[in-house]
């Protein structure tokens, strides 16, 4: 019923659509005619009339689309398909266009692209890594310079390349610019730290399209991009705790909620560790170091799994992306859980750096004036587009019907048994030089696979998500006669499979799946690796009651069936009553895992809420401090009289000695007047005294510099100097509090309620710092010139 409602509302948003497309391709006979000269000219045309009040990308949409479309034929011998088109109108409305594998999203892209772009403010197509934004900004950038428009790639694609002085602003500074969502985010970030005008490269974010969008916003969202600063304070407490938790057993001294990430001590292990350590309680303030590192430990051992959230490569350790199973080099668990899980692995433990930057994919494009997305499976996790960004998910039809079957799931007792069908299966349809792709959830399956075909005489391409390039070549390849290839479920993502023309004959195709996916969404993905555009295929998944998604969501009752166990592995494959049961399993667990992901994302979305809020307000300050002409015209006096003024109140009784003190620390290193003639106890005659000190400082500093345009850089980078230092302690506190915090809860204390709690107090504690520490720079500064006659601040 359900599925029916969906497909009555799509049908209906596909109707609304073919109007427009009705008008495109009655416009594009006409722009048919047509010479080059006359079609590129459009460009020129379309820009002056949307400088009219009555015209906008809206109302010449129709024109522009059958002017890419005309070019694109012309260009590179492609004409956008009528559902290519829907789908193009789907982006430009910012919303999320559901186009099956094959279908060309990368040409439909440039309909939205190139409209978007006319408005001179940019337009982005932001895609899952560097080798994909590279070869759909080759393929298309002939396309849109014949139209007159600039594009570049958004990065230079050179491992730890140094960018040259305004290299990047040159880069961004393009109508149309392909990148990756790491990129992006990290430049935002970088470019939110820039000390002048100058150093800014990033334009406001006008338009962008992400590719494979639901990886991006949803499988990504966890993982908020970070920048690094300098290393904390390293404990020592690694070791000897991973010793301590390795004596624990489960129930007795801990419990834990794998599918809910979830782990503590019960008083039993409390009392163990108080004994093991020798302390009266550990969770007193002064043992929260010790508490912290067992918590890490616990999580580390029992929450995190080799080879499949990480594995160590080259003595470190390198995460895993769960869900698209490829690896994340540079990516570190943040607050010393990765040091925990090094520490587990017995390898050297790195340093755990404090945090500068951060933010989540998920606000990251929230700085987008407008997006939209493009994924070949969006439609399931539409309700969570609609209320993280108001986007709806229309899916779009095929060109031509799809041939491809997808047969029911072939059921085993065991891994074993599963494992050997699976290697007969290949033997067959090798035998029949029928091309296959056999995809497993984990590198550690698909070695062994690889390796074992391998041993049988039959050549087969390993891809486990480790070089992009290479497997997007090995894929593409992937349909040729009697090819095998044995990949991970994202290695390859992004690249048509073509067959060969004999295999059209033999039924295209063959995907075989190791065993179901935690979400169904990759499941349906990795289907529809077969089938493209209309051509042949098959794909069949494998399950047993030993694979990981059984034995983490499952039914134990089942494996402890008398009957059913005691079946012979051909009798319980045709059982139409086993079938059923672990159908039922497959799909209430990947219900539970998907929930699990959803509440996880919208749990990471609310705590992100504070940090979000926070950054806004920094950055923008930070924009106005930078954009400020005359810095001069802050009241600086006003600011340090608060401050002066917070300070006093706040102090303990104030002595000459403690007065003293304060004036070294804030204002003068060289103080050296006699205090015995100021009245202590009159704050306010104590607060003008310090003003009028600080009022000496300024104009010292100001006849040193004796310019008044280095005299404004100065101010300027004294104030940047004093947000960035404090917003970065901010940051990095805000992410201990994350992890701190999580610990807290329990009875009926709300972890979220209390993070938001203490991240809101703080922030009044940092806007305070931020004043005290601007006073403090302006006073005690040094100031000097280089021998080029730039200004160099030598910051307290």
């Amino acid at each position: 019923m359900k599925q029916q409602i969906n497909t009555t509302i799509n049908n209906m948003r596909l109707r609304r659509l073919q109007k427009k497309l009705d008008q495109i391709n009655t416009l594009g006979e006409t722009f048919a005619t047509y010479s080059n000269q006359a079609l590129k000219a459009m460009t020129k045309e379309f820009k002056k009339r949307l400088d009219k009040p009555r015209e906008s990308l809206d109302t010449i949409l129709p024109e522009a689309y059958a002017v890419v479309r005309e070019a694109s034929r012309r260009v590179l011998g492609m004409y956008p398909k009528d559902v290519q088109v829907l789908g193009a109108i789907v982006l430009h409305e910012g919303n999320i266009a559901e186009m099956q594998t094959g279908e060309g999203k990368t040409l439909t892209a440039t309909m939205p692209l190139y409209l978007n772009a006319l408005t001179g403010k940019g337009a982005y197509l932001i895609t899952t890594n560097d080798y994909l934004a590279g070869r759909d900004y080759e393929e298309m950038k002939p396309l849109y310079e014949w139209l007159g428009l600039t594009t570049s790639l958004g990065f230079v694609d050179i491992p730890d390349y140094e960018y040259q002085k305004n290299e990047k602003a040159m880069l961004y500074q393009h109508d149309i610019v392909y990148t990756t969502n790491g990129r992006l985010g990290f430049d935002y970030l970088i470019d939110n730290l820039a000390d002048s005008i100058e150093g800014k490269f990033l334009p406001k974010l006008n338009y962008g399209i992400i590719d494979e969008v639901d990886s991006i916003i949803l499988d990504a969202a966890q993982t908020p991009l970070v920048i690094s600063g300098a290393p904390r304070v390293q404990s020592n407490l690694f070791h000897i705790v991973k010793t301590f938790v390795e004596t624990l057993d489960e129930d007795i001294h801990f419990k834990v909620k794998k599918a809910k990430k979830e782990i503590w001590l019960t008083e039993a292990g409390i009392e163990a560790a108080n004994q093991y350590f020798n302390v009266s309680d550990i969770y007193d303030e002064p043992y929260f170091d010790l508490a912290r590192n067992i918590n890490l430990a616990l999580r580390a051992h029992h929450l995190f799994e080799s080879n499949l959230d990480y594995f160590v490569y080259n003595g470190e350790v390198v995460l895993i992306d769960r869900i698209t199973g490829r690896m994340l080099p540079g990516t570190k668990l943040q607050s010393g859980l990765h040091q925990a899980i090094e520490a587990k692995e017995q390898i050297d433990i790195s340093l755990d750096m404090s945090v500068m930057a951060t933010i989540t994919f998920q606000n990251l494009f929230k700085q987008f004036e407008d997006f939209a997305g493009m994924t070949g499976t969006g439609k399931m996790d539409e309700p969570e587009f609609f209320n993280l960004y108001s986007k709806i998910v229309i899916q779009i039809p095929t060109d031509r019907p799809v041939q491809r079957i997808d047969y029911d799931d072939r059921v085993f007792k065991t891994e074993a048994d599963k494992n050997q069908a699976i290697i007969d299966k290949v033997q067959e349809l090798h035998a029949q030089k029928r091309p296959i792709l056999l995809i497993t959830r984990t590198a550690e399956a698909a070695e062994k696979f690889s390796s074992t075909l391998f041993k049988m005489d039959i050549p087969n391409n390993l891809l486990i998500a480790q070089n992009v390039a290479k497997e997007a070549q090995m894929i593409a390849e992937a349909g040729q006669l009697a090819a095998v290839t044995v990949a991970t479920s994202m290695a390859g993502r992004g690249t048509d499979i073509k067959l060969h023309p004999e295999v059209q004959d033999l039924g295209g195709l063959a995907v075989i799946i190791n065993e179901h996916m935690e979400n169904s969404r990759v499941d349906r993905q990795l289907r529809g690796r077969s089938g493209r555009q209309g051509d042949p295929g098959m794909s069949q998944i494998y399950i047993s009651l030993e694979d990981y998604l059984v034995k983490r969501w499952g039914d134990d009752k089942l494996t402890e069936n008398e009957r059913l166990t005691a079946m012979d592995a051909d009798r319980l494959e045709s059982s139409g009553v086993f079938k059923r049961r672990v159908k039922h399993i497959v799909k209430k667990a990947q219900r539970l895992s998907e929930e699990q992901g959803m509440n996880a994302r919208e749990m990471a979305n609310d705590y992100e809420k504070s940090i979000s809020l926070q950054r806004e307000l920094i950055y923008d300050e930070r924009d106005r401090v930078l954009n400020l002409e005359h810095i001069d015209e802050i009241e600086f006096d006003t600011l340090a009289k608060e401050v002066f003024r917070r300070d006093y109140i706040q102090a303990e009784p104030v002595t000459p000695r403690t007065l003293t003190e304060y004036i070294y620390r804030n204002i003068s290193f060289q103080f050296d007047q006699d205090l015995s003639t100021l009245d202590i106890s009159d704050h306010h005659a104590v607060i003008q005294f310090l003003l009028d000190l600080f009022k000496s400082q300024l104009e010292t500093q100001r006849q040193t510099i004796n310019d008044p345009y280095f005299y404004q850089r100065f101010l300027q980078k004294t104030i940047l100097k004093s947000i960035d230092t404090t917003w970065i302690e901010q940051v990095d506190h805000l992410q201990q509090l994350k992890a701190s915090v999580r610990n807290r809860q329990n009875g009926q204390r709300n972890a979220i309620f209390e993070y938001h709690k203490v991240a809101l107090e703080s922030y009044e504690v940092m806007c305070n710092k931020i004043k005290g520490n601007i006073i403090r720079n302006l006073s005690q500064s040094m100031t000097t010139f280089d021998k080029d006659g730039d200004l160099v601040i030598h910051f307290p």
